[in-house]
């Protein structure tokens, strides 16, 4: 068999699924459609400092500290506005579900940051 009809034919089961057109599972008896659910996916931020990372109450340094982020941690950004400057970066982001402000200096973001 050519290799170009075998990678078709994944390429066609990684698309369809096991269950043919009819996607991975059943749909489960009571579950509300796919486009009823209302879902916000926040950005992912992943923490790019190499010594933990203050989370402040407000988008300053001057701020008190909240809590703190360990390096390589991932967290849900809500938005970005600008604030105190930090290594030449005036920019903030707000977190998702913690009450509290990173520096965006060392916060890399993997989509656009909404404004606040």
């Amino acid at each position: 068999m050519k290799k170009s009809v075998v990678m078709c034919a994944l390429v066609t089961g990684l698309v369809l699924g096991p269950t043919g057109g009819a996607g991975w599972a059943a749909p489960q008896q009571g579950a509300a459609p796919a486009a009823a659910v209302s879902r916000v996916a926040y950005p992912v931020g992943e923490v790019v400092s190499d010594a933990p990372l203050h989370v402040r109450q407000k988008p300053t340094v001057y701020s008190g500290v909240v809590r703190t982020l360990r390096p390589g941690q991932r967290v849900l950004l809500n938005c970005q506005a600008r604030g105190g400057w930090v290594d030449g970066n005036p920019v903030w982001y707000r977190l998702q579900n913690a009450k509290g402000w990173v520096s965006a200096r060392y916060v890399h973001n993997h989509k656009p940051v909404r404004a606040c």
